[in-house]
């Protein structure tokens, strides 16, 4: 038979026992309740994009650049390329003239470096490519001559720039003594077969 101390002990045990089991219990769910469950994530759902605004990308204009109208004077197909009409800055012209002064009293390396400077600012001015054409001929230089009348003839913007033009080309391919090439650009010109030109 168990003594009175014996099961008192088993009792109190057992109570213990107990208590520390509650106390575990307690303290777990007081640990989950203090983090809350994990909440599904929330997808925004976004419209979806139109085709038209998906297929087809921004717009932007181009600028287009417009020539001033020619002038319907009446001019002379023999006009020196000297003649031309080109719409110039003046920072351009008086780079032009100076060039023109370099090139008279042979300072060559100056005039290419002026007119350099002036194609910088009017890169598609046909008259400063007349210019450089007329300096390589001074220079001995007939082949870049032409290749540079050549590009006067593409910047050309009126029939008198294109006839001034082509009139170098014909000068530079005589130069190079290709008189064949040099009747092509005195046709295209303007000048009739034949016809003499001071």
């Amino acid at each position: 038979m168990p003594t009175t101390i014996q099961t008192r002990y088993q009792a109190h045990a057992l109570k213990m026992g107990a208590v520390t089991l509650l106390a575990i219990t307690v303290a777990m769910l007081a640990g989950c309740a203090g983090t809350p469950p994990p909440r599904p994530s929330m997808v925004i759902q976004q419209p979806p994009v139109p085709p038209s605004v998906q297929a087809h990308p921004l717009n932007i204009p181009r600028l287009q650049e417009n020539t001033l109208p020619q002038s319907n004077g009446n001019s002379t197909s023999s006009a020196p390329p000297q003649a031309v009409q080109t719409a110039s800055t003046p920072a351009v012209l008086a780079l032009v003239s100076r060039a023109e002064t370099q090139t008279q009293s042979g300072d060559f390396g100056g005039a290419e470096a002026t007119l350099e400077r002036a194609v910088q600012i009017q890169p598609h001015n046909a008259r400063l490519w007349l210019d450089f054409a007329q300096l390589r001929l001074a220079q001995k230089q007939p082949a870049q001559a032409e290749q540079f009348a050549l590009r006067a003839v593409q910047y050309a913007q009126s029939n008198r720039e294109v006839s001034a033009a082509w009139q170098m080309v014909a000068k530079t391919r005589e130069a190079q003594g290709d008189t064949k090439g040099a009747a092509e650009a005195r046709r295209k010109a303007g000048f009739v077969p034949g016809q003499t030109q001071g």
